[in-house]
């Protein structure tokens, strides 16, 4: 999870995901990172985006956003819209930089701490650039009449 302000905890799964594993990253990693936010910048309930996979939509997951949303707000994506989240600029770019690296992951665990430390260098002027593109974004799916786009 990340915000415009704050980059967040990069969070590993090492299992197949479903509903049990995203209730337990919610409950554990992005609920106490809304707390966060809101102490440290004063955001009264941060919005939080998935990417509407069925992991995504289980009836515990909906009734877990229900149970907090006067501290997060979830956002609803309509299924078959652009994705316009961050995220995949996100995993795109961490992408890029561990394949730039001297040295290539030989099993999982490189991969991980690979990934972790190029997450860890990423500074709050990349992620506020892409929330800040994103009104760009839209005018350009707008444009294109929700057909294919650069992002």
């Amino acid at each position: 999870m990340n915000s415009y302000y704050d980059l967040g905890q990069l969070t590993a799964v090492t299992t197949n995901m479903n509903h049990h594993v995203y209730f337990n990253i919610l409950d554990y990693q992005v609920l106490p990172f809304s707390q966060h936010l809101h102490d440290e910048y004063a955001l009264i309930a941060p919005i939080f985006q998935d990417n509407n996979s069925t992991v995504h939509r289980a009836g515990r997951i909906c009734d877990w956003f229900d149970e907090h949303s006067h501290t997060l707000l979830h956002l609803d994506w309509p299924a078959k819209s652009p994705d316009l989240n961050r995220i995949e600029n996100l995993r795109d770019m961490l992408e890029q930089r561990v394949k730039r690296r001297n040295q290539h992951p030989r099993n999982l665990v490189d991969l991980r701490y690979q990934i972790l430390s190029e997450w860890l260098k990423l500074d709050a002027t990349y992620l506020q650039n892409l929330v800040d593109s994103l009104s760009n974004r839209i005018q350009t799916v707008i444009k294109s009449r929700g057909g294919v786009t650069r992002y």
